[in-house]
């Protein structure tokens, strides 16, 4: 998740760049968040940085999209992969119909862009089942998961045996 400041940061693809060759990553792999109130604090550094992030095959994703006043100007100028939807809308959409209908335009919008969807603040089974409906694919929030720190979840995935998927076919 990057700040304006960061954005701006001349040192920043030195580092991105060295990190991903000492990894070994596949830049493909990689994903940045820039919100949207570091794009507009410098709109011109979020748009040279999303093209250096795509000429790198890096993925990049507009965190927060609805919160401000020009998020669709951000669409038209970033070729982004992901839109996540700010929570602010998500968090009472149980209960308001105004924000089931910004969720499933902003869904709508996104899918048809080709974006993957994220929902912020999903916080209960009702909100995760009109997600769900709208086609929303993913979803961040305490229902879904707990925040934790990333050495317990390697840790975790490290200890778990890869299980059999069975996958249905139509």
């Amino acid at each position: 998740n990057l700040s304006a400041q960061t954005l701006s940061d001349p040192q920043l693809w030195d580092f991105v760049d060295a990190a991903i060759a000492e990894n070994g990553a596949p830049p493909s792999a990689i994903g940045f968040e820039i919100t949207e109130t570091a794009a507009v604090t410098n709109f011109d550094a979020a748009e040279e940085f999303v093209r250096r992030a795509r000429l790198r095959h890096c993925r990049v994703s507009l965190d927060d999209f609805g919160a401000g006043m020009s998020s669709f100007e951000y669409l038209r100028r970033f070729p982004i992969d992901t839109i996540k939807i700010d929570g602010s809308f998500v968090q009472h959409i149980a209960d308001s119909r105004f924000d089931r209908e910004i969720v499933s335009a902003i869904a709508g919008i996104a899918r048809s862009m080709g974006c993957a969807v994220v929902a912020e603040k999903v916080e209960g089974k009702s909100a995760l089942e009109i997600l769900v409906g709208m086609g929303v694919g993913y979803g961040q929030g305490y229902f879904l998961h707990r925040p934790e720190p990333l050495e317990a979840i390697v840790a975790r995935a490290a200890a778990e045996k890869p299980q059999a998927r069975v996958g249905v076919a139509n």
